[in-house]
């Protein structure tokens, strides 16, 4: 688990389809508005980008490196809607660890759906 900073609060999150990393333009404004909260706030952005546990029938290994690689592009996918809209890149953090931290049970669609995601943090 990445630590976060000590003060750090979760303004957004992002949420995705499964394997994709594509951001809608709710998705967009969602961040725009993170990005105005930080220019009022101060401070600096901490994205953590997050999967599912599902994967279609994969090694464990496979499934791993497919599940990172995912969380990497979610949190990769936000950092660079942030920098389009004119944050510094030294104002970023940008984090991904995979399936580590479910925020819900997987065992309905309706859990896995809410597991993929990216979450966006404000530390003052």
């Amino acid at each position: 688990k990445p630590p976060l900073p000590s003060g750090a609060v979760k303004v957004a999150t992002i949420h995705f389809r499964n394997g994709s990393a594509s951001l809608s333009a709710r998705d967009r404004q969602i961040i725009a508005n993170a990005l105005q909260l930080k220019k009022e706030r101060g401070g600096h952005i901490h994205i953590i980008g997050h999967a599912s546990s599902r994967t279609r029938s994969l090694d464990p290994i496979r499934h791993k490196m497919l599940n990172f690689r995912v969380s990497v592009d979610r949190a990769d996918a936000v950092a660079r809607e942030l920098i389009r809209l004119g944050i510094k890149k030294e104002e970023l953090v940008v984090d991904a660890i995979s399936d580590a931290q479910p925020m819900y049970f997987e065992f309905m669609p309706t859990g896995e759906a809410g597991n993929r995601r990216a979450e966006i943090y404000l530390k003052s």
